[in-house]
């Protein structure tokens, strides 16, 4: 009397290559996203961004027979002098700060002891901060990275400058302190027109620029003709005023920092027509210098203090802290709050969202790695972090998107090209997952494991021999990892190859890694088709010495021990599953089976 059949616990695998090696689905944690980031999550970040930018040389091509082009070497030096500069933009601001001091002490030493011997000191202290125009173009050049707006020729705003200076000198000739005034305030007026046409100046902002220019050097003017009429002075310092807000607003503090030190530098130079002239400079000019310096440099210094909790926040990440780190972010963002750069501020929301993360509330870090890339969209590091954490979640297919994504805007990311194959690989879109797995070996991937991805790939795509191939090459580079023989055997089950299958594939798995246990239910397939029972009662035991629970496994070692008449072992075998499922009808009917063979045997 043959024993019930039960084999619905497990299925013959399907002639596929494995997928183990990609990492598998982890359940997502419900968590309500926060309602500030879930309503801003769409918005676009339109201000620009403070941090320092890396600068990197315009390629310069000589032409044939002629030498380099005059613009190719500008725009070349240019741009070696901005990467000079970069990361130094708080000490030229603190330089300039410094200078403004030693003219307002050299102007009150001058008034004070009446010593015109001094004009001369003015005079120099003002050359030297009216050469901080050009590093000041430079390092705003530097600073403001966002895309420029449309510019014009800047030869005229150039011509200004030089005719305001040109102005200057005149007036100390024929001693004319008004003269001097104008000149200062036309060449100011030229350094404002100098960031529009070069397109530095955001279109919607050009009016304050131009607001602070006007006051600025409007101030010079009327306190260099009238200095006993202050009330001609607040139209003009109203003006600055207005300037000077609607830049700090949007984060354009050097504007104002760049046209104080051509005010104050040139107007110092008035010093030699008259002290009044130096006066004015200090007015005109020292007012937006000081106070957008000074604004600049606590943002600065305020940013600082962010990025050190930030680091602080990433240290106890790595330590294994996940709510301590979360604090560190949380203390960041408020700050960031507080000074309205929050939205901007990519680095504190990638931060809190790996401490979310690591948290395990999944959909809060998802929102939060959204607003990062609100603020930072070419960061192809942070869509890689994205697609980490859908991969992590099972949603390979949002994952695909965000690993593409960063390939796109970073070809030679071989990191984001090899988890775009194995996404692609895992949704079955194996075409595009070759693609990926080819660049990423192009690229100087882990060879050994995209190797073992693109044989998978191949199999799939039917192409064995090219498969083959590719996982020779995995086993070759990384002998110690079963998976490359794990998805050889496979390769050889589809054939019905089984000596090839067990040999070259699953026995040597096995034997690197006695837990895989896949392998181990592949072996017992392969013996049972063989017709080997002993060889698959090994199989079956092994796999059981690793998952004790399977009862698909402890079903078919009954079955064998019956067959061959060893009706205790089967009887230990189905104790165990009646143990674990007392309900299983069919073990209960084959256990009176067995008993009814030993009742006919004579044992009780």
């Amino acid at each position: 009397m043959a024993p019930p059949t039960d084999e619905p616990e497990i299925a013959v695998a399907e002639a596929v290559p494995s997928t183990e090696n990609v990492p598998a689905p982890v359940s997502a944690t419900e968590a309500a996203a926060e309602p500030m980031a879930e309503a801003t999550v769409a918005m676009e970040a339109t201000a620009a961004t403070e941090a320092e930018a890396e600068v990197a040389a315009v390629p310069v091509t000589p032409e044939a027979g002629t030498g380099e082009p005059p613009r190719l070497r500008l725009h070349a030096t240019v741009a070696q002098l901005r990467a000079g500069l970069k990361g130094h933009s708080r000490g030229w601001v603190e330089a300039s700060l410094v200078l403004l001091a030693l003219l307002w002490l050299l102007t009150a030493a001058w008034s004070l002891l009446d010593a015109p011997e001094l004009r001369w000191g003015v005079a120099a202290v003002g050359a030297v901060l009216a050469l901080f125009c050009l590093p000041g173009l430079l390092l705003y050049r530097n600073l403001h990275i966002g895309p420029r707006a449309a510019g014009f020729n800047p030869l005229p705003a150039m011509a200004m400058m030089s005719l305001g200076l040109l102005i200057v000198g005149v007036a100390g000739v024929v001693e004319q302190p008004g003269l001097a005034g104008a000149g200062v305030m036309l060449g100011g007026l030229g350094a404002a027109l100098l960031l529009q046409s070069l397109g530095l100046t955001p279109q919607e902002l050009r009016h304050y620029c131009a607001a602070l220019a006007v006051g600025s050097g409007g101030a010079v003017l009327v306190v260099s003709l009238a200095p006993e009429d202050p009330w001609a002075l607040l139209p003009f310092l109203l003006l600055m005023g207005i300037g000077m807000a609607g830049m700090h607003h949007r984060r354009f503090q050097l504007v104002g920092w760049y046209l104080g030190c051509y005010l104050a530098g040139v107007g110092a130079l008035g010093a030699l027509v008259d002290r009044q002239v130096a006066v004015a400079a200090l007015i005109g000019g020292g007012l937006p210098l000081a106070g957008s310096g000074s604004l600049f440099l606590i943002r600065r210094y305020d940013r600082d203090a962010r990025q050190q909790l930030c680091r602080r926040g990433e240290g106890l990440l790595a330590a294994g802290k996940p709510a301590e780190a979360l604090h560190e972010f949380n203390r960041a963002m408020e700050g960031a709050q507080r000074e309205g750069a929050l939205f901007q501020a990519a680095e504190l929301w990638v931060g809190k969202a790996r401490a979310l993360a690591a948290h395990r509330h999944h959909d809060r870090a998802l929102t939060h790695y959204a607003m990062a890339l609100e603020a930072a969209p070419q960061d192809e590091h942070m869509w890689f972090e994205k697609g980490e954490l859908y991969r992590r979640l099972g949603q390979y297919a949002a994952a695909a998107s965000c690993f593409e994504r960063a390939t796109e805007l970073e070809f030679p990311f071989t990191d984001g090209w090899l988890a775009l194959a194995q996404m692609r690989e895992r949704l079955r879109d194996l075409e595009p997952a070759e693609v990926a797995y080819r660049n990423a070996l192009s690229l100087g991937a882990d060879a050994a494991t995209a190797q073992l991805g693109l044989g998978r790939t191949l199999a799939g795509l039917g192409r064995v021999r090219e498969a083959l191939k590719a996982l020779d090459q995995a086993v070759a580079l990384a002998p110690d990892d079963p998976a490359p023989y794990t998805a050889r055997g496979d390769i050889y089950y589809s054939l019905k190859d089984w000596e090839r299958a067990e040999q070259r594939g699953y026995s040597r798995a096995v034997r690197l890694d006695p837990g895989l246990t896949r392998a181990w239910r592949q072996l017992a397939r392969i013996y049972r088709a063989q017709e080997k029972s002993e060889m698959m009662v090994m199989a079956l035991s092994r796999l059981l010495e690793h998952e004790p629970d399977d009862l698909s496994a402890r079903w078919q070692r009954a079955e064998l021990h019956y067959h061959a008449h060893d009706f205790g072992e089967a009887m230990a075998d189905l104790h165990a599953i009646l143990a674990s499922d007392p309900g299983h009808h069919k073990a209960r009917q084959f256990k009176a089976l067995i008993l009814e063979r030993l009742d006919d045997k004579g044992w009780h």
